[in-house]
């Protein structure tokens, strides 16, 4: 686990890591014992949807200006996801990865920034998509699954 881009050193922010891997790995688990109950039963897990904030994050100043597509790269490099905990704890199992969180990087501008009705001065929404967008793209990924 790294912090600000060096491995961690703080022992009490390595228990959050290990928190997400039981997590997921426990859901993951729980998911699957129950699917033999409903054998055309199809689960899928989703990856995290990434956030775009640059200079600082939601609450320091960071902000999502860009109105670009794909300014920060127009193709997908990695074969394996990017979320390594939901890749291995699905793996083995009947509940299905839905990955969308590598696709997602692409396209910061989609999210509604400071583009919103309710919008505060110096505050920008990073994390969550306008629509139309990305949001559909990740639906016709889970209807070419089902």
């Amino acid at each position: 686990m790294h912090v600000g881009g060096v491995p961690n050193a703080d022992k009490k922010i390595a228990v959050v890591g290990g928190a997400k891997n039981l997590t997921v790995h426990s859901v993951v688990s729980w998911l699957n014992s129950q699917l033999p109950e409903y054998p055309g039963l199809k689960v899928f897990f989703r990856t995290i949807s990434p956030r775009h904030f640059v200079g600082g994050d939601w609450n320091t100043g960071g902000s999502c200006n860009s109105t670009t597509p794909m300014s920060v790269g127009k193709e997908i490099l990695e074969e394996e996801s990017a979320d390594k905990v939901v890749a291995n704890a699905v793996k083995g199992t009947r509940v299905k990865i839905l990955d969308i969180t590598a696709l997602s990087q692409l396209r910061d501008e989609g999210h509604r920034s400071h583009f919103s009705i309710t919008a505060k001065p110096g505050v920008q929404d990073c994390l969550h998509w306008c629509l139309p967008g990305i949001p559909d793209t990740w639906n016709e990924i889970l209807f070419a699954q089902i």
